[in-house]
C-alpha cells in the first residue's frame, strides 16, 4: 500500500484479516495466562535455576568446587548443574569469560536453563531446516512449542495447555499439575516431552538431540514412549488414523476430545510409576501426540486408510489411497499374460478373401508434419 500501487479492493480485506488474526491470538494467549490475576510475568512464574551463582564468575573454578554445585542440584526437578559461563562463551558466542559476566554486555542474562532450552532448539533445527520446507518448518517448530509450553503449564498453578483440535482453541487445564512451580521443573519437563515425541514427528534429529553438551546428554531421557506406560495405557496411535480432525465439525467429533479412559491411565501411571518430571514429560507427550497425529497433516502416512506399506503410505503424502500391492487381488493379477500361439501360415488363398493394395509408396501419400503441427514439449 506504501509503495503506491496496490488493489482497492485487497487493502481493507488484508487489514480485516490481520485484525482477525491478531485478535484471536490475542485471545488464545490470555486464555492460557489462566485466571487473570498479576502481570504476564507473574503468571509464567519465572525463577532462577538451583545454584545459579555457583562457579559463575569470570574466573573458572577448579573440579572440587564445581562437585559441590553439581551437588547442590541433585534434586529430581532440578536443571542439571553446568558451567553457566563456559555454555555462554561456546553457545552464545562470548569471546571471552570475562565478556559472558561482564554487565556491560547481554551475555551475563542468560541462565542455565536459558542454555537449556536454546541447546534443545539447536539440537532439532539442522534436521528441520535440512530435510523440509518451510510449511513443514513451520508445523515441527510450532510441535515443540506446544510441547514446550504444556510441560510449562503443567508445573505450575495457573498456565493452561494448548491442544490442537479443540473446539474453541482455547487453553485447557493440564492433565497433571506437578505441584512444582520454579522454572527448572518447568524446563527439566520440556526436555522429556521432546525426546517422548521425537520418534513420531523428527526421528531423524534424535542423535544430535542428544549428543553431548546438548541438554538430553545432561538428563538422559528416554527417546520415545516409555514401554512400561505403552503397556499400561496403550499408544497414541490407537485408532489412528480413524477421522482427522481436520474433516471434524466443530462442534465435536470421535476424535476432538481427548478419551476419558486415556486420561485417567496417564494420570495415574504418573502418580504411581513415574511420578518425576520424567513422566510428565511423557504425559504431555502422550497427550499432545494424540492430537497432532490427527491434525489432517498425515504425519504418520495413514489417513484415509493407506494399507501399501512404508514404501506406497509415504508420511505428510497428499494423496491418500487404500491400494496394497502386497496382498488381496493384486497377488493374483497377471501382469504380462503369455501370448497365445499365432495359427500356421496358408499355403492356398481363402475363398472369400478380397484383395487389398498395397500402400502406396508415392510420399504424397504419407502425411507430412510441419514444424507448426509438432507437439510442444513444456517441463
Amino acid at each position: 500500500e506504501l509503495g503506491g500501487m496496490h488493489f482497492s479492493q485487497s487493502v481493507p480485506a488484508g487489514r480485516k484479516l490481520a485484525a482477525g488474526m491478531g485478535a484471536e491470538a490475542a485471545a488464545t494467549l490470555l486464555s492460557l495466562l489462566g485466571p487473570r490475576e498479576g502481570s504476564v510475568r507473574q503468571a509464567l512464574g519465572g525463577s532462577a535455576p538451583c545454584a545459579a551463582d555457583c562457579c559463575a564468575a569470570a574466573v573458572e573454578c577448579n573440579a572440587t568446587a564445581q562437585a559441590v554445585c553439581m551437588a547442590e542440584c541433585g534434586g529430581r526437578w532440578d536443571t542439571p548443574w553446568f558451567d553457566v559461563v563456559l555454555a555462554r562463551v561456546g553457545a552464545l558466542g562470548a569471546p571471552s569469560r570475562e565478556a559472558a559476566t561482564s554487565h556491560e554486555a547481554p551475555f551475563f542474562q542468560a541462565d542455565r536453563n536459558h542454555i537449556m532450552i536454546i541447546g534443545a532448539m539447536a539440537g532439532l533445527v539442522p534436521a528441520i531446516t535440512d530435510g523440509y520446507a518451510f510449511s513443514f518448518q513451520t508445523r515441527f517448530t510450532n510441535l515443540v512449542d506446544q510441547l514446550v509450553w504444556n510441560a510449562f503449564a503443567s508445573n505450575s498453578d495457573r498456565l493452561q495447555a494448548l491442544l490442537f483440535g479443540s473446539a474453541t482453541h482455547r487453553g485447557v487445564e493440564p492433565l497433571v499439575r506437578s505441584g512444582q512451580t520454579s522454572t527448572d521443573a518447568k524446563v527439566v519437563t520440556a526436555i522429556h516431552a521432546i525426546a517422548a515425541a521425537l520418534p513420531f514427528f523428527l526421528p531423524e534429529a534424535a542423535g544430535a538431540f542428544c549428543a553431548a553438551p546438548a541438554p538430553c546428554f545432561l538428563l538422559r531421557p528416554t527417546i520415545g514412549l516409555e514401554p512400561g506406560l505403552t503397556a499400561t495405557c496403550g499408544s497414541p496411535l490407537d485408532g489412528y488414523p480413524g477421522v482427522p480432525m481436520a474433516e471434524f465439525d466443530p462442534e465435536g467429533g470421535e476424535w476432538a476430545v481427548f478419551p476419558p479412559e486415556k486420561a485417567e491411565c496417564l494420570v495415574a501411571w504418573h502418580a504411581e510409576d513415574a511420578p518425576g518430571p520424567s513422566g510428565l514429560g511423557q504425559v504431555v507427550a502422550f497427550q499432545l501426540l494424540w492430537h497432532r497425529l490427527r491434525d489432517g497433516w498425515n504425519s504418520m502416512g495413514l489417513d484415509g486408510g493407506c494399507e501399501g506399506g512404508p514404501a506406497y503410505c509415504l508420511p505428510y503424502a497428499e494423496g491418500r489411497t487404500q491400494y496394497n500391492p502386497q496382498v488381496g487381488d493384486c497377488l493374483e493379477e497377471e501382469l504380462f499374460p503369455a501370448s497365445p500361439s499365432p495359427p500356421p501360415p496358408s499355403t492356398s488363398p481363402s475363398p472369400s478373401a478380397e484383395l487389398v493394395p498395397p500402400p502406396s509408396a508415392s510420399p504424397s501419400a504419407r502425411p507430412v508434419l510441419k514444424p507448426n503441427d509438432r507437439p510442444s514439449v513444456r517441463p
